[in-house]
């Protein structure tokens, strides 16, 4: 419901509650769209920092007035300010652009990685953004900060990226430019270069990042030890006969029905490639008793995992912010670690949920576990890999989409009873 519009205010009225003793009227008035620039401007220099940060949320407040709060000793009021700017369209006129271009050069060195954080996803599409701007928040040494920026800016050219893939950049980067929606083929061989099998999965679940075929037969190369290249490497459009062929004798027997199932493939690769799927077929072991498919026992692999998330949570430093970071940076086995000691259920309940790659399932684990559901968005797409016309979103208000009940009841057919 919109509330109902405030009555209006003389400008001698606003002159004097701007000098009023009580904080909290001098904050009711900082929030009003209506009040003149010279009374905001006034207020920045409030002494009260509640109060400066109100100025800093109002879209009314004047372009000097924005600039005096850039460098507000008080981190919610930078905050604040930050939240703000990012929100400014371009009508403004070119004067005032200007000084929030000057405000948003500072933002972006910030001490407080929220406010950097701010400012990357509110540039992260901007085509005509600072390049000097975009590559310093590429290179922050936060990935919360810089996967946005390397993800999505349109900024970036390929000799930026090449740059940075080679100054070892902070942990989860070299996967963010590899989900760019596109990545060019020598931005490509220098990641898979880099050695970071993260990263190089992120590459080949990538349609839109371009392998040359070098480069695509040295990875069916190191195919064998990373069982999770297997299948992303069959759909691979750049994948030739010759490739395929080599593929074959490594991807896991239930992808080779995948290869044989392609349609841009040559007839004899076809007939070598069910030769070798009668091959293995004919020397495929017996299947392993059902009590031995369990071990290694999954309790045990995330053992060091959970006692990092308790030692966290411990210090109250588990939650939205740890785990997007976990996410960012590709630490998978941290993420579910989290997730099931906030959500206080067995590590095997969180990989049961994953693996369903059920919206409704992830969206209550997020629920149990306290999280956000903005968080809970993030889960469903980058932890479980649902396809984004599938993630279950927030309400219209930013709250969980699901009752309550619907919730236990997904929670229940994991074997999880909620208090």
């Amino acid at each position: 419901m919109t509330p109902p519009p405030l009555p209006p205010l003389s400008y001698e009225q606003a002159r004097d509650l701007a000098s009023h003793p009580e904080a909290a009227r001098r904050r009711a008035l900082a929030a009003r769209p209506d009040l003149p620039p010279e009374i905001l401007y006034f207020l920045a220099q409030d002494a009260d920092a509640a109060v400066r940060a109100d100025v800093a949320a109002n879209a009314a407040t004047p372009a000097k007035g924005n600039l005096l709060l850039v460098d507000d000793a008080d981190e919610s009021v930078r905050g604040a300010l930050a939240d703000k700017i990012a929100r400014l369209s371009d009508d403004a006129p070119p004067k005032q652009r200007s000084i929030t271009q000057g405000i948003l050069t500072q933002l972006a060195q910030d001490q407080v990685v929220r406010v950097r954080a701010v400012i990357a996803n509110a540039l992260k599409d901007v085509t005509d953004a600072d390049p000097a701007v975009i590559r310093r928040l590429a290179r922050d040494s936060e990935i919360i900060v810089a996967a946005p920026i390397l993800q999505y800016s349109p900024v970036l050219t390929e000799d930026d990226l090449l740059e940075l893939i080679r100054s070892s950049p902070v942990e989860g980067a070299l996967a963010a430019i590899s989900r760019r929606a596109f990545v060019d083929s020598r931005v490509t061989a220098a990641i898979v270069a880099s050695g970071d099998t993260g990263a190089v999965t992120q590459l080949l679940q990538n349609a839109n990042a371009h392998l040359q075929e070098d480069t695509l037969d040295a990875l069916i190369e190191q195919a064998a030890d990373h069982a999770d290249w297997h299948e992303p490497l069959v759909y691979r459009p750049e994948l030739t006969g010759k490739s395929a062929l080599k593929l074959a004798e490594v991807v896991a027997a239930h992808l080779l029905d995948r290869i044989l199932a392609r349609r841009d493939l040559p007839v004899d690769v076809i007939q070598s490639v069910t030769r070798i799927v009668h091959e293995r077929l004919q020397a495929q072991p017996a299947p392993l008793p059902d009590d031995l498919r369990l071990l290694p026992d999954v309790e045990s692999r995330y053992a060091p995992f959970l006692e990092r998330a308790n030692s966290l949570k411990r210090r109250n430093q588990l939650g939205d912010s740890s785990l997007m970071v976990d996410m960012l940076a590709d630490n998978t086995d941290d993420v579910i670690a989290g997730l099931a000691v906030l959500a206080e259920v067995p590590v095997r309940v969180v990989v049961d949920m994953v693996a369903s790659q059920s919206p409704f399932a992830l969206t209550a684990l997020a629920w149990a576990a306290k999280l956000s559901p903005r968080l809970a968005v993030e889960l469903q797409g980058r932890l479980a890999g649902i396809a984004q016309a599938a993630v279950l979103m927030p309400t219209g208000n930013g709250d969980f989409s699901m009752t309550r009940s619907e919730m236990l009841w997904q929670l229940e057919m994991y074997g999880c009873e909620m208090k």
